[in-house]
């Protein structure tokens, strides 16, 4: 887990800590002054030095072997985390992944790594641009918050998007955050060639998973106490504002926000020709929140496991979520209209 020269000594100290000992204890062993039970302990204790030893020179070559077989521009925590995913999670292809990204170029910041193809070159740049402008939106909205670095992966082929994609039940994908990963997966499409702000709208939406899901971990806690429209809503209202993106509001089928809080039902709510437009709907439900002054009230849901989520909603905006639901869809319908001359 540490870059250059930090590991290497302290493997060096290590060896010769235990050589050290090794040494001590050969020579109070060879003056053969101790009884037979403390003779087998020492032998005990020796071995088990050794064994430290060899084990230190093992991990150390090993190392080198792995972290020489990924670019240098990369931090080992980023190195580790896919090692232990093709160790642990893909033996069956052991490697595979490693050797893609090996034919990838590659840039990075303290923010964020990218690996995209050679003709993908301003892509990557923006890429790196546009994670600094959320991160420093999403401090200024939410909390202050520097998350971990994220890898983003472009992709050109869409055969090869999906081979390298976790399984997943959404259809039409462009683009996923892995959280296990720390991982931005995207397809760089022939629009986004000619339409530059949707690929920064993805990388805006995608990257505020990934500072939420770090900003709830700095906190001790996971997501899984957020309803999927929630987070998803907040992803997509600062994926749009990253661009400044403020869509004007169209009629849509409402569903209740209580059948969208499952990954499951999020799915299956955005499945191919569903009349219900769950990304659109939670974006102006956020929307709302902030048009309502209610801004920092989003802090205190995001952080909130202790209770039942609709329950500190409605503690926290002043009224229920089915009353929320009807609110902001009346008032956007309004609004609708009085653009139209309805």
């Amino acid at each position: 887990m540490l870059n250059d020269i930090k590991g290497l000594l302290i493997g060096v100290l290590i060896l010769i800590l235990c050589f050290i000992v090794f040494c001590l204890g050969f020579i109070d062993l060879m003056k053969g002054n101790s009884s037979t039970e403390v003779k087998l302990k020492r032998r005990a204790s020796f071995f088990i030095i050794i064994l430290i030893a060899i084990s230190t020179v093992f991990f150390s070559v090993t190392n080198y072997v792995l972290d020489t077989s990924l670019s240098q521009s990369l931090s080992a925590r980023v190195k580790n985390q896919y090692y232990l995913e093709a160790l642990l999670v893909e033996k069956d292809r052991i490697f595979e992944k490693i050797s893609f990204l090996k034919t990838l170029e590659n840039k990075s910041d303290p923010a964020s790594f990218v690996f995209y193809e050679k003709p993908d070159d301003n892509f990557a740049l923006a890429a790196l641009v546009h994670i600094r402008k959320v991160q420093a939106y999403l401090n200024k909205v939410i909390d202050i918050h520097q998350p971990v670095p994220v890898t983003i992966i472009l992709y050109r082929n869409p055969l090869i998007f999906q081979k390298y994609l976790p399984f997943h039940s959404y259809e039409n994908l462009q683009a996923l955050y892995v959280p296990s990963e720390e991982t931005i997966h995207l397809l760089v499409t022939k629009q986004m060639d000619g339409d530059r702000e949707r690929f920064l709208e993805l990388i805006g939406h995608e990257y505020t998973h990934h500072w939420i899901v770090s900003y709830l971990s700095e906190n001790g806690m996971d997501n899984r106490h957020l309803p999927r429209w929630f987070e998803e809503g907040i992803a997509e209202y600062a994926g749009k504002q990253s661009v400044r993106k403020v869509p004007n509001f169209s009629p849509l089928n409402l569903i209740p926000f209580s059948r969208l809080d499952s990954v499951e039902e999020w799915a299956y709510e955005n499945r191919r020709n569903s009349p219900h437009l769950p990304y659109r709907q939670s974006y102006y439900a956020i929307d709302q929140l902030v048009r309502d002054g209610k801004e920092a009230k989003i802090k205190n849901l995001l952080l909130s496991n202790q209770e039942n989520f609709y329950k500190l909603f409605q503690k926290e905006t002043g009224m229920s979520v089915i009353e929320f639901e009807v609110r902001f869809l009346r008032d956007e319908m309004r609004l609708y209209r009085e653009i139209r001359g309805d």
